[in-house]
């Protein structure tokens, strides 16, 4: 009985009435830095995994699909030490970014899938698909690297 009530309701959303969002952008970056602390987890006895999220500032140009990264290390502190510091490079990096509303992001041309280590010395090419199907290819580098 319930369910014939809320028949109606259910039934006069409609799914064509929802926006199909046309923008493929990128909008920001996040770089990390991620180590094997000294510290062992209490059951397995493995080390925990430490991360420091790098300073970064975008050039996005959106019109050529280029994002122009400056990344500055931050100073040790913490976890973070100084030994851990002298460390990071542009060699083995961590990503993340920022895309459009529903839009979805694919490494191309060799890039990692975001979330894993890249080697972030070279550019990084990404596709990210619209909801609507439009599709644009993006090229992310580092061009200032401060330590």
């Amino acid at each position: 009985m319930l369910l014939l009530i809320c028949l109606p309701i259910v039934s006069a959303c409609d799914w064509e009435d929802l926006p199909a969002y046309e923008e493929a952008e990128i909008s920001a970056v996040q770089l990390y830095y991620r180590w094997a602390s000294s510290e062992k987890d209490p059951v397995t006895q493995e080390p925990l995994v430490k991360e420091q999220r790098l300073n970064v500032s975008s050039d996005v140009n959106s019109e050529a699909g280029m994002i122009q990264l400056t990344v500055t290390v931050p100073a040790a502190g913490g976890d973070f030490t100084e030994d851990v510091r002298k460390d990071v490079t542009t060699a083995k990096l961590w990503g993340q970014v920022s895309v459009s509303t529903a839009a979805r992001i694919t490494p191309i041309e060799g890039t990692a899938a975001l979330g894993t280590p890249d080697d972030w010395s070279r550019d990084k090419k990404f596709s990210v698909k619209a909801a609507n199907g439009n599709t644009k290819v993006w090229t992310i580098k580092i061009v200032q690297f401060n330590k």
